[in-house]
């Protein structure tokens, strides 16, 4: 974003407002609802009620956290100070400009109406990257943009019809497979890497003794395998680990 240019503010004055955001039909439409007496439905409403507005403040403290971040950054960025001032406030600058992205995909994405309801019912609608500027949301958001304007309901009724979308829109996405690795190359990789990581261990036989049976036991859990019996094995002389340079080969 060009320096001295602003995304539009947010009306955070409204977003304070629960009122119309969650309907008691977010209750009473839930498939449980009928297990519950008169009592009980009424204590949920009400408790449900009141955690729809401490999500919704929840989510407009950090809102206006980057909102007041990036309007610090275009102020004090042309003097070399904003890193200086983060450093003030202990603020990472990885964390700080997380809080400017999510302000600026928010703002600059979804109508406020949206966000509020998103916020209200705990639906993280929000990213902080360029490649995901709604988060898990982004690819469900470009196959149904929001409505440019919304009321209360059109709101929530979007953010129902979203949610099925990006399920559908995940269920479609071909799984994610790993090239298939030379199984000797792959072994010679996990050994190398146990042994560094059992160098760094305290000089206690004890220690190392119970940290190399831990190791082994979770791997055998992780990899579905039963109790096993083992025997040592030499590791090949080219599977060491080398400090230093690389011993020259001298030649005639």
């Amino acid at each position: 974003m060009p320096r001295g240019q602003y995304v539009r503010k947010l009306k955070t004055e409204a977003l304070t407002e629960i009122s119309g955001v969650v309907k008691q039909e977010v209750f009473t439409t839930l498939p449980w609802w009928d297990k519950l007496n008169s009592t009980e439905q009424t204590s949920v409403i009400t408790e449900g009620q009141k955690l729809a507005q401490a999500l919704l403040h929840y989510g407009q403290a950090r809102l206006q956290v980057g909102e007041h971040l990036a309007m610090l950054q275009t102020i004090l960025e042309p003097h070399n100070l904003f890193v200086r001032f983060l450093r003030a406030f202990r603020f990472s600058q990885r964390t700080a400009y997380r809080y400017i992205a999510g302000y600026k995909n928010a703002s600059g994405r979804l109508p406020e109406n949206v966000l509020k309801a998103a916020m209200a019912r705990g639906i993280n609608i929000v990213g902080d990257t360029e490649a995901k500027p709604l988060g898990a949301y982004t690819a469900a958001v470009e196959k149904l943009p929001p409505p440019t304007t919304a009321n209360e309901t059109q709101a929530n009724t979007w953010l129902d019809q979203i949610e099925q979308v990006r399920k559908q829109t995940k269920a479609e996405s071909p799984p994610i497979t790993l090239p298939v690795g030379d199984p000797e190359t792959l072994k010679k990789e996990v050994i190398r890497f146990c042994k560094l990581r059992y160098e760094r261990l305290p000089h206690n036989k004890r220690v190392r003794e119970s940290w190399s049976k831990a190791v082994v036991s979770l791997l055998l859990s992780e990899f579905g395998l039963s109790q096993q019996a083992f025997t040592p094995v030499p590791m090949p002389e080219e599977w060491q680990v080398r400090r230093g340079r690389p011993r020259q080969i001298a030649t005639a």
